[in-house]
């Protein structure tokens, strides 16, 4: 179980924040790739600011960083589809992905129904539209057994138009391939969904289990998280796009810390405050943005980014703000990190 931290009041926008909101939407530029990089289980308190995670503090220091951003679910199956499609259509649990079928578009839908590339690299998946429930099989035994991969942490395979189209599944498989794609072929968006070894949560046998903050358990999985973070952050901007466009890259928890209801944005109450770091090539630099987001916001910005229309709770423009200013484009220096 995760250790239970504080009670934070919700927070949304006012009345001047919404006219402040309304002029940022219209002024949402275009990009050529965005990247989201997944984690989980930790509050924005719980990671930034931890010294175990050093690639992704300085990251949030150099880059930008939204500082009131929330969750919008529990457990994890539901943040992943809200960021995927502006809703989480009411799930609540980690039940195998059949057992929510979504019969609506997502981005990923959008993506392609623009002529643009999208791809999923996730992480311990044994192969192209990979349709288990997760992988290695291996659930909850005496002493706890998890999974590598869990699709809980993918989010996908909840969407109909996804996983009952041959073309649009095979675009969802390992990591592997995305050390490669991002220099010779890459995609205008790329979902990168580390495994459970990787993203913070734990899996045992094959790594530590999660445990309280600061613990060695907590340690060892934190320090894992960032080096993927280092390698993956590493690779796209050291490839030839990354200097030739408007790209970037989110780095994310899905969840905030046990016992916060930190919320906004049609989702209140929420589930807490989380880490939402924006890498630009060409963007803001040392930004700390008060704003209130959630993972609504961030799916309307993965639309705005590439022209897209509105879904969901995203087409809510007065109260679900895409995330303009983190996007901004301030002419910076496209740097390898």
């Amino acid at each position: 179980m995760r250790k239970v931290r504080r009670i934070v009041t919700f927070v949304c926008l006012g009345a001047a924040g919404l006219a402040g909101t309304a002029r940022a939407q219209q002024a949402f530029p275009r990009y050529d790739h965005v990247f989201i990089h997944m984690m989980e289980n930790k509050g924005f308190d719980e990671l930034i600011g931890n010294s175990n995670a050093p690639t992704i503090n300085y990251l949030a220091n150099k880059y930008g960083l939204a500082t009131q951003y929330a969750s919008v679910g529990d457990p994890s199956a539901p943040n992943y589809v809200a960021i995927l499609a502006g809703n989480s259509f009411g799930i609540d649990s980690n039940a195998p992905y059949w057992s929510h079928p979504i019969d609506k578009p997502c981005v990923l839908n959008q993506i392609t129904a623009a002529g643009l590339q999208w791809r999923a690299y996730v992480q311990s998946m044994p192969y192209p539209g990979f349709l288990g429930y997760g992988y290695p099989n291996r659930w909850l035994g005496v002493p706890d057994i998890d999974p590598l991969y869990a699709s809980k942490h993918n989010g996908i395979q909840y969407f109909n138009r996804i996983r009952n189209n041959p073309q649009e599944l095979k675009k969802m498989g390992p990591l592997t391939p995305f050390f490669t794609d991002v220099t010779a072929n890459p995609p205008n968006f790329g979902w990168i969904a580390p495994d459970m070894c990787h993203d913070m949560h734990g899996a045992p046998v094959y790594c530590t289990d999660s445990g309280d903050d600061g613990d060695p358990s907590d340690v060892k999985l934190v320090t894992r998280a960032d080096r993927l973070v280092r390698q993956t952050v590493s690779a796209i901007t050291s490839a030839p796009f990354w200097a030739k466009g408007n790209n970037a890259i989110v780095i994310l928890t899905e969840q905030g810390a046990d016992g916060d209801t930190t919320g906004c944005c049609d989702a209140i109450p929420g589930t807490g405050r989380v880490p939402v770091i924006v890498i630009t090539s060409h963007g803001p630099r040392g930004l700390k943005d008060a704003t209130p987001y959630n993972h609504y916001s961030l799916s309307s910005s993965i639309q705005k980014a590439f022209g897209l229309s509105c879904l969901e709770y995203t087409c809510d423009t007065a109260n679900v703000p895409a995330m303009a200013p983190l996007f901004t484009i301030t002419g910076s220096k496209a740097e390898k990190e």
